[in-house]
This record gives structure tokens, C-alpha cells and sequence, in this order.
């Protein structure tokens, strides 16, 4: 291992029979109609249609008609704008409880930049919008706060996509018997109903035309999505999206038209380098580890020196760049960062 130091109708008379390619909205555009929030419910507004979170934590769950709010196979689609250093969220899957944050289902981040680290505790969140929260992360954000931008949701079978202005963000394969963190032991596909957040007083987001579209029960998953073979190699990753830790390397970029190149990095996680505005790559930190663990695991050891010091630390697969990382290098790298006991503090993200 080699070290170095660098600085996402009503209508009259009886109901249509609706096909399953149709949208069918779920606001009326005036009222919260058709949704419920069981714990202060003062966190929601309607301004000119528009749901608007503000207030204390609260989630915003769908009980009404559509699809007697049981969905399994669909696409969500709502346009959402957030304020700077807001944060929320949408539910997917989830069940609707009177208290807490939904123990079911999966949530998709909602959050373009962080709030000052003082307003959260000092906490800074790196997974960001578009993010199979927790289980799949982008790392950098694909919209921009006080810009209305598009989020659909497509949930087929065992498979979980998300895509920011039709750009796909982040995507999922659950396997069978899925390794998930103690604290989110309902993070399931099944079915289940939507939800939105109101996470923290300092957060405002809107969300408008939100609609769905009922896929039928048999509709086949997109080709090529399927779960991570290796079991814990795929735990390592999931743990690692929990825990906050950005999945990111800096000799890993992908062209645009290289389809094969972006499946495998959302398949793992990764956000490649290229994703991030070239201004952030220039804005490193005065002390920043550059790990190239091409060629062997990294040091543990190394590892456990700098936690805690200040210096931050980013990997790379290659010294040359335009580097592929492949299943035993992540595997090898991710134990090592577990073994040496690093926190999500401990790491670079461009632009943080």
C-alpha cells in the first residue's frame, strides 16, 4: 500500500376503469386530502396546492383511496424543491404508525446541501438526494436547492430505483434474507403506502403533482438488476451506507455513455469522481490521505493513526486514475476500514 498526503379528477358518475399505464394523482391541489399526519400534524401546510413541511419532525402518510393506499409494483413521481440545508424524505413501502420515524418500508433521501453543523449537532449528512437512504447512497447531490426538479420512484418485484429529472440516481436488489443495521430491521420491499418527512424546524421542502402509476403484479424488473452475490461483501456495503460513510474513488470515473461503467457503481454504492463539480475536486482539505490500494488491503494500522487526528482520508484504485475497482478490492478496503474503527468524520466527500 502506497501513502501519500494531498491537499439525487375528479370526475361525475362512476369511477374510470384506469389501465395500468395511467398516473393517478394523489393531492387535489388545495387541501392535504387523502393524507395524514399522526404526530404534529402543524408541520404541514398547503401553500397555492403545494405541501409544504415546516415544523417539528413529522411524517405525512397516504391513507386515501388510491390503491386502498397498499402499493407493491409502481412509480411515484412528485416534484420537489428544497430550501438550503434542508432535509426530508419519501416513503416507500412504509406502514403508518403514530409516532417516530417509519420502522417500515424504504426511505429516498431528500437533501441538496447540509444545514450549518451546529443546527444537527455537528452531524453532516453525506448521503444525499436520491439515495436509497442508508442501503444505496449517491454522495454528491443531482439537484439544486430553490430549483424545482422531478423525483420518480420505481419499485418492481425486489428491485428499488430512483431518478432525480429522469436521470437514474441510485438502484437496488434485494436479496433474500438482506442483512440490515439493528436500528432498521424493517427496511423491506413488500408493500405498503407513501410517507413524506418533515425532519427538523429548519427545514422546508414543497413537494407538488405527485402522482402514481399502478405497474401490474407481474411487470419484470429491469435487466440486469440482482443483488450482490457475495453476502458479505453486500452487508459491508449496506453497513457502510448506513453508517455514513461516502463511498467514493478518486481514480473511478465513469463516461457517459458507458451504461456497463454506472451499473456497477450504483450496484456498490459509488459515486464516481467525475459526478462532482471539478471546483470541489481543487477545494481539498490541508491534510488528506490518499490511500492507493490497488495493489494490496490498506493498513490497518495507517488506518488507526489517523483517527481522530483531523486528517482525512479518500481512496484510490489507481495511481494513474480511470481506475476499476472490482468486488475483492472493495471487500478488502471495507473490512479495513471497519478494523480500523474509522467514522464517517474520518472521510473526504468534494465539496464538504
Amino acid at each position: 500500500m502506497k501513502l501519500r498526503l494531498l491537499f439525487v379528477c375528479a370526475v361525475f358518475g362512476a369511477a374510470p376503469q384506469l389501465s395500468a399505464q395511467d398516473w393517478i394523482p394523489l393531492q387535489d391541489g388545495k387541501s392535504l386530502a387523502g393524507w395524514k399526519a399522526p404526530e404534529k400534524p402543524e408541520s404541514w401546510v398547503v401553500e397555492d396546492g403545494v405541501f409544504v413541511t415546516r415544523g417539528d419532525r413529522s411524517h405525512l402518510y397516504y391513507v386515501g383511496k388510491v390503491g386502498k393506499h397498499d402499493f407493491r409494483n409502481f412509480e411515484f413521481s412528485a416534484d420537489v424543491m428544497t430550501e438550503p440545508g434542508s432535509n426530508s424524505g419519501i416513503y416507500v413501502h412504509t406502514k403508518y404508525q403514530p409516532e417516530s420515524w417509519p420502522a417500515a418500508g424504504y426511505e429516498l433521501q431528500v437533501i441538496n446541501s447540509n444545514p450549518p453543523a451546529e443546527r444537527m449537532n455537528g452531524y453532516i449528512e453525506h448521503k444525499m438526494t436520491g439515495s436509497i437512504y442508508a442501503v444505496r447512497n449517491t454522495w454528491v447531490s443531482p439537484a439544486k436547492d430553490g430549483e424545482w426538479f422531478n423525483y420518480r420512484i420505481r419499485v418492481v418485484g425486489k428491485t428499488l430505483q430512483t431518478f432525480i429529472n429522469d436521470q437514474l440516481i441510485c438502484e437496488y436488489a434485494e436479496p433474500d434474507q438482506p442483512y440490515r443495521p439493528k436500528d432498521k430491521p424493517g427496511r423491506l420491499l413488500g408493500s405498503g403506502t407513501f410517507a413524506l418527512q418533515a425532519h427538523d424546524p429548519g427545514s422546508v421542502v414543497r413537494y407538488k403533482n405527485m402522482k402514481v402509476k399502478i405497474l401490474p403484479k407481474d411487470a419484470a424488473p429491469p435487466a440486469g438488476l440482482v443483488p450482490i452475490a457475495d453476502r458479505e461483501l453486500d452487508q459491508l456495503v449496506t453497513q457502510a451506507s448506513n453508517d455514513n460513510f461516502p463511498l467514493i474513488d478518486m481514480a473511478l470515473m465513469v463516461a457517459p455513455d458507458n451504461l456497463d461503467g454506472w451499473s456497477a457503481a450504483r450496484r456498490y454504492g459509488l459515486t464516481p469522481l467525475n459526478s462532482f463539480p471539478p471546483s470541489s475536486l481543487e477545494k481539498a482539505p490541508p491534510s488528506l490521505l490518499v490511500i492507493i490500494d490497488s495493489e494490496s488491503a490498506p493498513d490497518v494500522n495507517a488506518l488507526k493513526a489517523i483517527k481522530g487526528t483531523g486528517i482525512k482520508v479518500i481512496f484510490t484504485s489507481s495511481q494513474q486514475g480511470a481506475g476499476k475497482l472490482d468486488e475483492a478490492q472493495l471487500k478488502r478496503r471495507l473490512q479495513a476500514i471497519y478494523a480500523a474503527g474509522l467514522g464517517w468524520k474520518d472521510f473526504w466527500v468534494p465539496s464538504k
